[in-house]
């Protein structure tokens, strides 16, 4: 069964909404900001879109990854 597909600003705009809903992030630039929502080839089943990485992977946040793994599952990129 196929999912869902949102363009690449879509996929953005609501990993934006549910970043800054997110406890001291309101205002705050991440990858997801600066970076966007960027299409890569699929396997089997995963995700077709990722976030382009802009920054120090050190600074990466779990609760942000969290966020793109579970939209990455209920969401494809359109093509």
């Amino acid at each position: 069964m196929s999912k869902p597909t949102r363009t690449a600003e879509q996929l953005q705009q609501m990993l934006v909404q549910r970043i800054e809903n997110l406890p001291g992030l309101r205002g705050q630039q991440t990858d997801v900001h600066r970076g966007g929502v960027i299409g890569i080839p699929s396997e089997e089943g995963g995700p077709n879109w990722t976030v382009r990485v802009v920054s120090d992977r050190g600074t990466h946040r779990a609760d942000i990854a969290q966020i793109i793994r579970t939209l990455q599952g209920q969401f494809d990129l359109e093509d």
